[in-house]
């Protein structure tokens, strides 16, 4: 009979995630309008089998509707011996939060997960049993009009204040990466508020840990009277929250989220150290790139002398075009019978040139500029004559 109804049971489970997958697919809300406000909405919890049993993914069924408590603003509904999904579930039962009435045709269209806005197959809220749980007394589900949350064991109670209102101080506390172990206010292991509201401490761990287990929790202002475990709960006797160490590991760190009462933890794995070869390798890089700097700096130097070099070089050219034109000077006087830049020798005229007297080659250059040299060159050699022409009388 046992074996009966547990195939049964499965057969149940499985055909709810088929249906879970196929209405979750049709969601069509991704995103809270602009307009969102959550009291003018009621709620329903819709869920898998070891959640709702034979009601399971019934967003129509009125006894799943969620209760509201004004004073909190939270919305939740408190569920009596709830079965542990199984590994199929990651050990745990799945469920939403619809929103009634949005859409009468379609009233799966507006959900809500864990995260906000549920839509897309795998969007589903897990209840966290833990491996070993196999069910639980009272399952809670509460939903403050923008997310889901869950927990175990510690059912919602209109008007009793939440254990995290007012200001407090956390501690993370346990066994195996503690020392001392099990002591609510040991001030190496009190927890720092992040900007997200998330407490959290970070504790080194030896290698010694490695592949090895833990406990813990969260104790309250440093004491025993309210401490929390991974699954929401904080009443007296809850069980210890259990964490792995995973090879590698440099430290662990132990967290706590006040809006949904739950711890967790978070392995940190340890900094690789450069190997021999690696650290070879950046030794050449950065040797190729000194050389390659000084390589570019020896060009650059390089280019300068050539070209102040080929400056000095321009500039004595012109010095010596200079004196070549002087030398024209005298011979247009009919001391050397010959005349430069323009001058007639021979009856041949040359044009557009200057020529050297040391090498009869003709240097070109600017033609302004040559022609304003060669006029005065012509003055130049005028007032030699003019002036031989003094003397002589």
């Amino acid at each position: 009979m046992k074996k009966l109804t547990g195939v049964l049971l499965s057969g149940v489970m499985a055909a709810s995630m088929c249906a879970s997958a196929a209405i979750s697919a049709s969601a069509d809300v991704t995103e809270l309008p602009a307009d969102w406000n959550p009291t003018d909405w009621s709620y329903t919890v819709v869920g898998d089998a070891g959640l709702l049993g034979s009601s399971a993914w019934q967003p129509e069924n009125d006894d799943f509707n969620m209760s509201y408590d004004e004073t909190a603003g939270i919305w939740y509904l408190n569920l009596n011996g709830v079965a542990n999904g199984g590994e199929q579930f990651n050990y745990g039962a799945q469920y939403k939060v619809v929103v009634r009435g949005w859409d009468a045709s379609n009233p799966w269209e507006f959900s809500f997960n864990e995260s906000g806005v549920a839509y897309g197959i795998d969007s589903n809220s897990i209840v966290d049993f833990g491996e070993e749980a196999e069910t639980a007394d009272v399952v809670t589900i509460m939903f403050d009009g923008y997310k889901t949350t869950s927990r175990i064991d510690n059912p919602y109670t209109v008007g009793k204040p939440s254990p995290v209102e007012g200001d407090h101080t956390y501690f993370a506390v346990g066994s195996g990466i503690f020392d001392p172990s099990w002591t609510p206010n040991v001030p190496d292991y009190q927890m720092t508020k992040g900007e997200d509201g998330i407490y959290s401490v970070t504790i080194p761990v030896s290698e010694e840990m490695w592949d090895n287990s833990f406990e813990y929790k969260v104790a309250q202002d440093g004491a025993w009277t309210i401490s929390f475990n991974d699954v929401g709960s904080y009443e007296d006797g809850a069980d210890n929250a259990i964490g792995f160490v995973d090879p590698d590991t440099e430290a662990v760190k132990i967290t706590f989220d006040p809006s949904t009462l739950k711890a967790g933890f978070e392995c940190i794995a340890k900094a690789e150290t450069p190997t021999e070869k690696e650290t070879e390798k950046e030794t050449e890089k950065e040797t190729e790139a000194t050389t390659e700097a000084d390589t570019e700096k020896g060009t650059e130097t390089d280019t300068e002398v050539v070209t102040s070099e080929s400056s000095e070089s321009a500039t004595s050219a012109t010095t010596a075009t200079d004196a070549t034109g002087a030398t024209g000077a005298t011979g247009a006087t009919g001391a050397t019978g010959s005349t430069t830049a323009g001058g007639t020798t021979g009856g041949t005229t040359t044009s557009s040139s200057t020529t050297s007297s040391a090498t009869g080659k003709v240097a070109t250059g600017d033609s302004a500029a040559v022609a304003g040299l060669l006029a005065v060159v012509m003055l130049a050699g005028g007032a030699v004559v003019v002036a031989r022409k003094r003397i002589s009388e």
